[in-house]
């Protein structure tokens, strides 16, 4: 009985890892198309762009709040729970971290929003090399078959984008607004 339960654990994960993977790589190719799409058939809100891409944010509040809201019933004595569990130096850093993430968002709309869709995909692909190289460098992350494959094939899917693009350039677009969408995207890569 034992072995039978192991087993559908097994196929369980296998089945949760391959649509995981799925939705990756459709999330991965389809999101910048979409972005721009929106951009070209008229769209011009840059912050409800960048929203979308942040918008999971009050599932995690929720499972907090229930989290928050258990430990106040069930602690002795009553009354007595702490709002935030964690150290205030980590909730700050936190924060920080959440709200670089929403400029980062940000400064990757306005990109997608000026420029053609290959150019920010390829830019955005050059983030995974430069993150994978400084996991290696600051913290001693080892690559592994996995991991490489991980960085090559969504490095490629962000590849396949930029073969055969033409220009999706808006009409009436500035070579101004088209140099700061390339270097807000850089920017987006950057952080």
């Amino acid at each position: 009985m034992e072995a039978q339960d192991n087993m559908m654990n097994n196929t369980l994960r296998k089945t949760l890892l391959v649509l995981n993977c799925i939705i990756l790589a459709i999330g991965n190719s389809g999101n910048p198309i979409i972005m721009r799409l929106y951009f070209v058939k008229g769209g011009n809100r840059i912050w409800l762009s960048s929203f979308t891409q942040i918008a999971g944010w009050p599932i995690i509040f929720i499972q907090l709040l229930k989290s928050y809201f258990h430990r106040r019933k069930t602690q002795v004595p009553p009354n007595t729970t702490n709002l935030i569990l964690m150290k205030y130096p980590v909730f700050i850093a936190t924060a920080v971290i959440g709200l670089l993430t929403g400029l980062d968002d940000y400064f990757y709309a306005y990109g997608v929003a000026r420029l053609p869709v290959s150019t920010p995909s390829i830019i955005i692909a050059s983030q995974l090399a430069f993150t994978a190289f400084f996991a290696f460098l600051l913290v001693k992350q080892k690559f592994t078959a996995y991991s490489v494959n991980a960085i090559v094939l969504l490095t490629a899917g962000a590849g396949v984008l930029a073969l055969h693009a033409s220009s999706d350039r808006p009409k009436g677009e500035s070579s101004k607004s088209y140099v700061l969408g390339f270097l807000m995207t850089l920017a987006a890569a950057a952080l």
